[in-house]
């Protein structure tokens, strides 16, 4: 299991929309840059549910990175899993930020 050796870790943060909401994904890599922690923030108003399934959402994707040695196959399980419209687009922001994740772990376009 990952165990964090420092406080600081190199990381990221992209913005995306999904389903007319405004996200920002931080994704926090270990020493040798592969993605261990996943945090999705809402543009949506503090106080309301929607923030806090994000906060939710983003615990479920940093867990199971950092229960696996190589996060390729927690990304791949958590991308069959995801719900999708029939364009194969996925339902959620978790499923976005996993498919995006399988693409680059930089989150390079």
């Amino acid at each position: 299991m990952y165990e964090p050796t420092s406080n600081r870790r190199m990381g990221v943060t992209r913005r995306y929309e999904h389903n007319n909401k405004k996200h920002y994904v931080n994704i926090q890599y270990d020493e040798l840059m592969l993605p261990r922690v996943v945090k999705i923030f809402s543009d949506t108003k503090q106080g309301t549910e929607y923030p806090d399934i994000c906060h939710e959402l983003s615990m479920n994707i940093t867990e199971r990175l950092q229960t696996r040695k190589n996060p390729t196959r927690a990304l791949k399980v958590m991308a069959a899993a995801a719900p999708r419209r029939s364009d194969g687009y996925p339902c959620t922001i978790q499923g976005l930020v996993v498919d995006e994740l399988i693409k680059s772990y930089y989150l390079e376009d």
